[in-house]
């Protein structure tokens, strides 16, 4: 009778972990997956982060170029960059799952992962409600419900504290530049507008109806930002930066509120950036 139990107990184990789990990526694309991925790539740095912080680190065989953090992401295997893949790399590791970064996963390498039956889950969290729902998609599709729901949680909780902080204060109108050649910033619809709301901030060029538009210098400076931001991490952008804002008739500059917040933690859409935040909200709570 022992034996019988045992047998119908494990029988109904495999019956569970054979069945196929579907899931669905940020594209509307559906993947069906038999079992939790072994070898995963990476094709982004934020994707990198956040496979690591939902529990698959350990599962990760290969990663593109500026896939640095975590530090254990440095020793894997590099297959490309945003422009190229390696693709005889690629097929040689053997993935069973490669995460894709929307706006850098062109339909031509769509096609041909789908002709080499290698399975992509496409992901490119928008907001920073996108970055928890990530987190438990990926630990889903990995069968690491747990760490990924934990990490989930706790970037909820960050974020939040920072709303309840910051978010009701008195407004203040912010700059936020990705570029001086051409002069280049983000719209309302990126996520570090989506940053600045969350310390009671507004992007001056919110309504602008790209992503990531260029703004010349007379629009700039009738904007009137009481916050210069820039995204530049090595004393050679922060100085051009500077250089040029003061060169311009900007009160915030003359007076010196301006301020640099590294890229890696402001335009990765993974759990690091909320540390961005951090800083822009001590930024603009310094201005009020």
């Amino acid at each position: 009778m022992k034996t019988l139990v045992f047998l119908l107990v494990w029988a109904g184990c495999v019956a569970a972990h054979a069945a196929p789990l579907t899931i669905t990526g940020d594209d509307g694309a559906t993947l069906s997956l038999d079992a939790a991925p072994q070898r995963i790539i990476s094709l982004a740095p934020n994707l990198t982060e956040l496979a690591y912080a939902a529990g698959l680190g350990s599962r990760m065989v290969a990663v593109t170029a500026y896939s640095d953090y975590p530090d254990a992401a440095r020793k894997l295997p590099l297959v490309g960059d945003v422009f190229h893949l390696d693709w005889e790399r690629i097929v040689a590791l053997k993935p069973d799952l490669v995460l894709a970064w929307a706006s850098s996963f062109p339909a031509a390498d769509r096609a041909r992962f789908a002709q080499m039956k290698l399975k992509a889950l496409v992901l490119e969290p928008r907001r920073l409600d996108d970055i928890p729902r990530a987190l438990r998609l990926l630990g889903q599709a990995g069968d690491a419900t747990a760490q990924a729901e934990a990490a989930a949680r706790s970037f909820e909780r960050h974020r939040e504290a920072l709303r309840d902080r910051y978010a009701s204060r008195p407004t203040v109108r912010v700059w936020f530049q990705i570029a001086a050649d051409p002069l280049l910033t983000v719209n309302g619809d990126h996520i570090v507008s989506d940053v600045l709301r969350l310390c009671g901030a507004e992007n001056v060029f919110a309504d602008a109806p790209l992503l990531t538009p260029a703004i010349s210098e007379e629009a700039l400076v009738q904007a009137r930002p009481q916050l210069l931001l820039g995204d530049a991490d090595t004393p050679e952008l922060q100085k051009d930066m500077l250089a040029h804002w003061r060169r311009l008739p900007l009160a915030a500059a003359r007076e010196g509120r301006m301020a640099f917040i590294p890229p890696d933690l402001i335009s990765r859409a993974s759990p690091r950036i909320l540390q961005g935040a951090e800083r822009i909200c001590g930024e603009v709570e310094r201005v009020r």
